[in-house]
């Protein structure tokens, strides 16, 4: 880390294992952590701990980039609310940062389709398709809440899945697809906050930042509340 070097505070807590890492021309530092403690407890004090350890702090921060889904509800209302909370006090640039994405990025380069998947509850899938070419990835579908059933209508072609939704549909997806299908290895599965504060940087570099009023999270189906008060899935 150079000393004028601005970095990148990344927020990701879209899903129970998330957490926060420090970007720069590398990542410099990266903290994930599936706990029962609400990230509301435990975001700010993971951020303080990385700064302690690096020897840096808010002044040698360029943005705040922040995962916006889709992803939980609850978690995604946090982590926006702290990377709007550090702009309004801090005069912080915001970036927001499409969950699936981010996941995406786990994945090296390949012929194959990545199809991140994350377990939306209610029998269905957070999910995209992508296809990466180098350091960027190409969308071809975009990020979809759906069906497992649905979701194999969509594959045409060999495809390399992962996230937390191979758990509950792995198997599902597995005996569909047949020799189209692969899991990505499970150390590959999760959410990293250090691929937020990639994408989050290169558009930072862009100038490419959001308007904290306008910036919203990316739920893509209503919550429970709405359901309750009547509002259509």
């Amino acid at each position: 880390m150079t000393k004028d070097e601005k970095l990148i505070l990344a927020l990701e807590t879209a899903s129970p294992c998330g957490g926060v890492a420090l970007v720069g021309e590398e990542v410099y530092a990266e903290i994930t952590l599936a706990s029962k403690e609400t990230y509301s407890r435990r975001l700010l004090q993971a951020v303080e701990y990385l700064f302690q350890q690096l020897g840096v702090g808010f002044d040698d921060l360029a943005a705040v980039a922040v995962s916006i889904g889709p992803g939980s509800f609850t978690g995604l209302r946090i982590g926006l609310a702290t990377a709007k909370g550090l702009h309004f006090a801090l005069g912080l640039p915001l970036i927001g940062v499409e969950t699936l994405k981010a996941l995406a990025m786990n994945v090296l380069p390949s012929p194959k389709l990545i199809c991140p998947v994350l377990d939306a509850r209610r029998k269905q899938v957070y999910t995209a398709l992508y296809h990466r070419r180098g350091d960027e990835l190409e969308e071809v579908i975009p990020p979809s809440v759906l069906s497992p059933e649905k979701l194999l209508t969509q594959i045409k072609e060999p495809a390399l899945f992962l996230g937390d939704g191979l758990r509950t549909f792995g198997e599902f997806l597995k005996e569909g697809l047949g020799e189209k299908f692969e899991a990505a290895p499970p150390h590959l599965r999760h959410l990293r906050p250090a691929n937020v504060g990639v994408l989050g940087r290169k558009r930072a570099l862009e100038g490419k930042f959001d308007d904290p009023l306008r910036l919203l999270p990316l739920y893509l189906r209503p919550s429970e509340a709405e359901l309750k008060r009547g509002l259509p899935a």
